[in-house]
């Protein structure tokens, strides 16, 4: 009792020594949550001893996150596969896997390098604005993020061009606006929304629905969550040899590329104020009726929502408010 009272009264006092920053808990997800990585290694697995595990630094803190990955697939850059002594001290990696018995230790599944370095981190399709230093991202149920985001700012998607080869279409009589594309490696989901144009190789508009299983194609659009993808524009390239003689083929990318849409001659500023006149949670879009009268179908993922001066995320509008809405187009 005695040593107990000593102890209280010496923290009361400041006695003790201060608790570390890096003694503290830290904070994160809680034992299975499935989420996704993104990181800078730090270290790299020793190869020569077959180790099955790395660390990569994420956050202004630089925390150290181990990745565990006895199991897990590795990929490179353009989708090749890898073994450990392909992972280098200095690469960035995306990493799938599931929280262990330490928020800070993950069981991986999947590793892939997503840049070689600091400098092409933002030609990443991973690459988020906010979280230049890395992050980590639960993907199912209510999606969180750490760390807090550096700008403090809802971000946006990213506007990109996707190339890959379609590995599950979504049929001629289905409703849906789906596919599933494979590219250097990853299979992204595209939303193809119905006023998006789709068109042949030779300009052509056609169905979504008459895009079919193992085709090429080149999307344009915004990353609306990981290996997602809202479609803008979507160009079907047809088959293998179709896709090899294509002017925009890459030798070294046979497997298909994700890249940025860079420079203020890719996009339309687009600016107004108006009243919501309907939400699609679906989708992800709100309708807007403008000062003029005439409504425009806009979506979260490439604009900024205001109220009152107070920047309010799509799931927060409802019919009748007035917003101001800025974001940008994709020009083509």
């Amino acid at each position: 009792m005695q040593r107990t009272l000593i102890l209280v009264c010496a923290a009361v006092l400041g006695l003790l020594s201060p608790v570390r920053a890096e003694d503290k808990k830290p904070a994160g997800f809680t034992q299975g949550t499935q989420v996704v990585v993104v990181g800078r290694i730090t270290s790299p697995p020793k190869g020569a001893i077959n180790e099955k595990k790395m660390q990569v630094a994420i956050g202004p803190d630089k925390s150290d996150y181990t990745l565990h990955f006895r199991k897990a697939d590795i990929t490179g850059l353009r989708g090749q596969n890898l073994d450990e002594d392909g992972l280098d001290d200095g690469m960035w990696v995306r990493a799938e896997g599931r929280v262990m018995n330490d928020p800070r230790r993950i069981e991986v599944t999947r590793v892939q390098v997503i840049a070689p370095d600091d400098k092409q981190l933002r030609r990443s399709a991973f690459y988020r604005q906010g979280y230049d230093l890395g992050y980590v991202s639960s993907v199912a149920g209510i999606r969180q993020v750490f760390p807090q985001s550096a700008t403090n700012q809802i971000s946006l998607g990213a506007p990109f061009v996707l190339v890959g080869r379609v590995a599950d279409d979504t049929g001629p009589f289905e409703g849906t606006r789906k596919l599933q594309v494979k590219s250097a490696g990853n299979t992204w989901t595209l939303h193809v929304p119905k006023d998006a144009p789709v068109m042949d190789v030779a300009g052509k508009k056609i169905s979504v629905h008459e895009i079919q299983d193992k085709q090429w194609v080149r999307a344009y659009g915004w990353r609306s969550d990981d290996l997602r993808m809202r479609v803008e524009r979507l160009e079907n390239i047809g088959k293998d040899e179709a896709f090899r003689t294509a002017s925009f083929f890459r030798a070294d990318y046979p497997l298909g590329f994700v890249e940025p849409l860079e420079g203020n001659d890719r996009f339309s500023a687009l600016k107004m104020s108006g009243t919501v006149v309907s939400t699609d949670p679906v989708w992800g879009s709100v309708t807007i009726r403008d000062e003029n009268n005439q409504e425009h179908v806009l979506y979260g993922d490439a604009f900024h929502f205001t109220s009152e001066g107070t920047g309010v995320t799509f799931d927060r509008l409802k019919q009748g408010d007035k917003i101001s809405v800025e974001g940008r187009t994709i020009r083509f």
